[in-house]
C-alpha cells in the first residue's frame, strides 16, 4: 500500500494504492463524524471544504479541498490508512 500526496491550488490530491473508494469513503465518514480509530484532528477536519474520491488502476485518488496541505495531511493519512490496515493484518 502506498500514499502519494501532493499539494494543489486549493488543497491536496493523493493516490492511495491498494484501497477501494468504498473502503476510503467509510473511513472518511468516520473521521468527519469523530468516530475514527486514529488521531483525526478535529481542527484539521474543520479546514476541509470538500472530499472527492475516484477509482484508478491499483487504488483510488482522493482530492481534498480547503485550507490544508500535503505536509499536514500525509502523516495523518499514513496513520489512519496504512497503520490501521497493518493492525488489521490486511497488508
Amino acid at each position: 500500500m502506498k500514499i502519494d500526496i501532493t499539494n494543489q491550488t486549493n488543497g491536496v490530491k493523493a493516490f492511495l494504492g491498494g484501497f477501494s473508494t468504498e473502503e476510503l469513503s467509510a473511513k472518511i465518514e468516520a473521521c468527519q463524524n469523530g468516530q475514527c480509530e486514529c488521531a483525526c484532528d478535529p481542527a484539521i477536519m474543520q479546514k476541509i471544504e470538500g472530499i472527492s474520491l475516484a477509482s484508478v488502476d491499483g487504488g483510488a485518488t482522493i482530492t481534498i479541498t480547503g485550507d490544508v496541505n500535503a505536509q499536514t495531511l500525509a502523516p495523518m493519512m499514513q496513520e489512519c490508512l496504512i497503520d490501521t490496515a497493518k493492525k488489521e493484518n490486511r497488508i
